[in-house]
């Protein structure tokens, strides 16, 4: 892979947002108070009071500050109330056509964060009709892009970062795309080679790296790899849910689950390490009654607000919890018409099989030959 020079303007943050979007369990149905006193549940530390956040001023750098900030902090925490919180930051300009520049940036961020992937696609493409050169929503978008399972468009989004963001994460970007279809041996190759690099980047860069690299073993099936690079990267970052996640994934794949549980915890907040939480207590032969129910009213209230960003996480659930395999391939289904990650096509795989119907997963089989994509786990 050509490597890039570095521009002059270097990406200062990186919203490359997981596929599974991290939620707290909401209850069944609202509950209303009968004493105005009654304090329901504590606001997470750092969040304004709510006059506060009412005195946002209407001046779009001052709120995207603050937005942004809320944003990295849901990311950080897998606390989705952020999200909310910067919604309602930006709520003044959230249905201008033509907000600016700032807002609609961090407008699409959080379209991407709720995968109402082409409301996202389509406020990144304005900006950068305005700014083609603007090296976050060139990274947002190749993000959203990979998501879905558009691989060449995703490159050429890494492409334009050549001369507006530095030459590793231009190649970063480049590589991880290109990984997933048809060059995976050379990629992984050529991400070892910017090892040294790496160690000079942002705490962010190199989390995003060592997952990439990560990642990429596993579907070379390279385990023990993967299991050393995830170390690697929780020694540093360790308090990251979503890394936290891949690795534990990763351990019960192995049939590790006390490893696994160490990573997640036995009280984890995100919806993402509560899953592999429940997966490996049932592992070890333990069932948490209240954190599988408070698991299920989560996935009940994500369906009732007819979101689709827990659609994977539910459908893992369904097969591997509730053990109702007809469910889940629907489910499953559902995921693969929103998002198209190694991810997904696994769980179809698996979601499939389990209901006796392995023909449900054909479309899995015409992705690959389609783009190429290459998974050791995937079955043939």
């Amino acid at each position: 892979m050509n490597r890039v020079r570095s521009g002059p303007r270097l990406v200062r943050g990186l919203f490359l947002w997981s596929s599974c979007l991290l939620a707290l369990p909401a209850a069944a149905a609202p509950y209303l108070p009968s004493d105005d006193a009654q304090v329901l549940e504590p606001l997470p530390a750092g969040v304004p009071a709510a006059r506060a956040r009412l005195a946002v001023p209407r001046e779009p750098l001052a709120a995207a500050a603050l937005a942004r900030d809320y944003i990295e902090r849901s990311r950080r925490d897998g606390d989705p109330r952020f999200l909310g919180y910067a919604e309602g930051v930006l709520k003044p300009w959230w249905n201008e056509p033509a907000p600016p520049a700032p807002v609609l940036l961090l407008r699409a961020t959080l379209l991407q964060a709720r995968h109402r992937f082409t409301d996202s696609l389509r406020d990144l493409d304005a900006l950068l009709v305005a700014d083609p050169h603007n090296a976050q929503a060139l990274l947002t978008r190749a993000t959203v892009l990979r998501v879905r399972g558009r691989y060449g468009e995703a490159e050429q989004s890494c492409a334009g970062l050549d001369g507006v963001a530095s030459a590793f994460v231009t190649d970063l970007c480049v590589a991880s795309v290109r990984s997933l279809h048809g060059a995976l041996p050379e990629m992984a190759t050529a991400l070892d080679e910017m090892a040294q690099d790496a160690a000079r980047e942002s705490p962010g860069v190199r989390n995003w790296y060592r997952a990439e690299r990560a990642d990429m073993a596993e579907r070379l099936g390279q385990d023990a790899q993967a299991l050393k690079v995830y170390r690697a990267a929780l020694a540093e970052n360790g308090d990251d849910p979503l890394l936290r996640a891949a690795a534990a994934d990763l351990l019960l794949r192995l049939k590790q689950p006390a490893q696994a549980l160490t990573l997640t915890g036995t009280a984890p907040l995100a919806d993402v390490l509560r899953l592999r939480t429940v997966l490996a207590q049932r592992a070890l032969g333990k069932k948490d009654a209240a954190l599988e129910a408070a698991l299920a009213d989560s996935y009940a209230a994500s369906r009732r607000r007819g979101e689709d960003v827990h659609l994977r996480e539910e459908a893992r659930f369904t097969l591997e919890v509730l053990g109702d395999a007809a469910r889940a391939l629907a489910l499953a289904q559902d995921n693969w018409a929103v998002q198209r990650e190694p991810a997904d096509a696994l769980l179809l795989q698996t979601a499939a099989r389990a209901a006796g119907k392995p023909e449900a997963a054909a479309p899995v089989a015409a992705f690959q030959k389609d783009t190429g994509l290459q998974d050791a786990r995937l079955a043939r």
